[in-house]
């Protein structure tokens, strides 16, 4: 439990010091998808490099957690985005994988 929050307050901060990431397209949801990216990969959290799909309109992060800590920590990060005011067009997901879930997610919210 003490691991799960030491990554929550650090993807919590994260979100608040990230300044700006460079834009990747005229798209405000791309570029909010960038921006967690960008968040998710600074942190040293994640066990792979973060993953934004345009085609999927999905962004997922590799962290080596629970599925019930994925959850909690999915909805978390959606609605830190949206304080943020990062926005992003109705169907864009935030999908959390397991370095031992395979091409599953172990977590998806909308963001």
């Amino acid at each position: 439990m003490k691991t799960y929050l030491y990554k929550v307050a650090t993807l919590a901060a994260a979100l608040t010091c990230c300044a700006t990431v460079a834009a990747y397209a005229d798209d405000d949801s791309v570029n909010s998808a960038y921006y967690l990216c960008a968040v998710m990969d600074k942190t040293g959290l994640a066990s792979a490099p973060c993953e934004v799909s345009g085609w999927n309109s999905s962004v997922t992060a590799t962290i080596d957690m629970n599925s019930d800590e994925a959850r909690d920590l999915c909805g978390k990060i959606a609605g830190m985005m949206r304080d943020k005011g990062k926005a992003f067009r109705s169907g864009w997901t935030f999908q959390i994988k397991s370095p031992f879930s395979g091409q599953n997610s172990i977590a998806y919210c909308n963001l």
